[in-house]
């Protein structure tokens, strides 16, 4: 029998980060779809995409987490058998679950598009999505049963798998119907079939890469059945305590995983309600599209970019408390805040200030509401990846009840700030904006004082986020000129370009100048040897504990 050691399986750190880098791609993916179908077409597929991801984050993701929870506390008794068992009724449960959705899904699929999404041209990704549900439902269980039981490839292959075989086989599709939609449109005498047409293709592009997924994860089980076989052999006799952990575990994992996506929906359905009780006179499928295709996918990116350097440290960190080492854990807490903030903020900051360019160079036009929209939204590449960062901590330290207590804090304070702002106040799409960064806002404060409250923990503010928001100020003060002088000379590609070098040569600068690196940090950046001998002449730390 082929043995399983913990040096052989690919590290946790690296699952995560591959599971953040296919997100990634799927925001890419529909950054550039949406250049192929428009705004108009990404407010028919916003609704459903959400659904889609509110799908695949239980399914898959909340699901592969629980089984592999159960499996490991079992394999810890040698008890390969009860864990096999669960396995086995959890796939039964999660399959008969994903006829249900796909029922459900299918019966309300026009009353979904038409009163909840604004349109009946939001029919076709309805159904698509419910049929990726059936497609969903057991992978979960099959790769957090493989994971547990040490096989850690095919789980890294299978997020990748699914996102790349969705861009390249979704992009080709939906070009290829929205050039046919163009002569329906003419046909016709309309103007949106071939956004419609488009976004199908797109919506096509995920249930292919769904069903890639599922064929990948299937096979890998099946492959691997006889060696699963002998390890369940070898373990100890049935327990007669033989209850399903999976049921119980996922009862708290799911509201951690599926909030961001279901706040996205809620925000969605209420925001059409209400535009079509008021009849607004504006496109208001147009604007959510910008809004949830232009501005949400652009700033996610960011967002992922912020996350993944970061994940390796965030085990260290919690390795730390497992082992009740918390001085070392809040040291290295306190060298990840910093190196954090000390590369977000200057992102959050050049966003900003560029948005404008930023939106030519990646949509290939702009338009007043998006400008707006990103230049707010650019505070969620700091506060997102924060709010992460805590869901994680406190559910792995076992405090997941009050991460649920903090969601619920923040759910409440999101609705009440969308009656205010978006029925009100009538800001639309800004409301919406608004109520989701104030939310975010509240529950990175109400984690944060819990964690300082468990570990006894106190950050430096000034020094970690003050001295980062000057220099990025600073020297967004020179990306803000360059912008102004040079976009209508050179073109946005360039002065992009220009202004992202000069940019971060100046943030850089002035950061060894306040003293806001450390010499270990700066080392690690490009060109860091010419920086620290700029560093040498302002006598910096070499680390944080200097």
């Amino acid at each position: 029998m082929k043995q399983y050691f913990e040096e052989k399986r690919i590290r946790p750190d690296v699952i995560t980060s591959m599971f953040f880098f296919s997100v990634l791609i799927m925001m890419i993916y529909e950054i550039i779809t949406l250049r192929i179908y428009g705004d108009k077409g990404a407010g028919f597929v916003a609704g459903p995409m959400v659904i889609f991801y509110i799908l695949y984050l239980a399914f898959i993701l909340a699901v592969q987490k629980s089984v592999w929870i159960m499996v490991r506390l079992r394999a810890r008794r040698s008890q390969y058998l009860n864990a096999q068992t669960n396995m086995v009724r959890s796939f039964r449960i999660f399959a008969f679950c994903g006829l249900i959705v796909f029922a459900v899904l299918l019966i309300s699929s026009y009353y979904c598009s038409e009163i909840l999404f604004g349109s009946t041209r939001s029919l076709f990704h309805c159904i698509i999505v419910a049929v990726c549900a059936l497609f969903m439902s057991i992978q979960g269980v099959l790769r957090g049963y493989l994971q547990g039981l040490g096989y850690t490839k095919p789980i890294v292959i299978s997020d990748v798998l699914i996102a790349v075989c969705a861009l390249v086989s979704g992009t080709i599709i939906s070009a290829v119907l929205y050039n046919y939609g163009l002569k329906v449109n003419n046909l016709f005498h309309v103007n949106e079939l071939s956004s419609v047409y488009g976004s199908t293709g797109m919506m096509i592009g995920i249930l292919i890469g769904v069903i890639a997924g599922f064929i990948q994860i299937v096979v890998s089980f099946v492959l691997r059945k006889n060696e699963i076989k002998e390890i369940v052999k070898q373990g100890a006799p049935r327990y007669l305590d033989n209850k399903n952990d999976v049921l119980i575990t996922i009862r708290s994992i799911i509201p951690l995983y599926v909030t961001p996506a279901l706040v996205i929906l809620f925000d969605i359905v209420f925001y059409v309600i209400h535009q079509k009780r008021i009849a607004a006179e504006g496109d208001y499928i147009l604007n959510y599209g910008v809004y949830a295709g232009r501005v949400l996918s652009l700033i996610s990116v960011f967002v992922i970019l912020g996350i993944v350097p970061f994940i390796k440290m965030w085990n260290r960190i919690m390795a730390r408390i497992e082992r009740d080492e918390i001085t070392g854990a809040k040291d290295r807490l306190k060298s990840l805040a910093h190196s954090f903030f000390a590369l977000s903020v200057p992102c959050m900051v050049f966003i900003f200030v560029m948005a404008k360019t930023v939106e030519i160079a990646v949509f290939g036009k702009n338009n007043d509401l998006s400008n707006y929209l990103i230049e707010l939204g650019s505070l969620l590449i700091v506060f997102a990846p924060i709010a992460v960062f805590f869901s994680w901590l406190l559910n792995h330290m076992g405090k997941a009840i009050l991460a649920l207590v903090s969601i619920l804090l923040s759910w409440i304070l999101h609705v009440v700030m969308m009656f205010v702002l978006v029925i009100f106040a009538n800001m639309g799409a800004y409301g919406i904006l608004i109520s989701l960064i104030v939310s975010f806002v509240l529950y990175d404060i109400v984690c944060y004082l819990l964690l300082c409250k468990m570990l006894k923990y106190r950050q430096e503010i000034i020094r970690t986020v003050g001295v980062p928001l000057l220099c990025s100020a600073i020297a967004g003060l020179l990306a803000f000129i360059i912008n102004v002088i040079f976009l209508n000379l050179i073109g946005d590609i360039l002065t992009l370009v220009i202004a992202l070098l000069l940019y971060s040569v100046l943030y850089i600068v002035l950061m060894i100048i306040f003293r806001g690196l450390t010499a270990k940090e700066i080392s690690r950046i490009p060109l860091g040897n010419v920086f620290m001998m700029l560093a040498g002449n302002f006598g910096v730390q070499k680390s944080l504990e200097d």
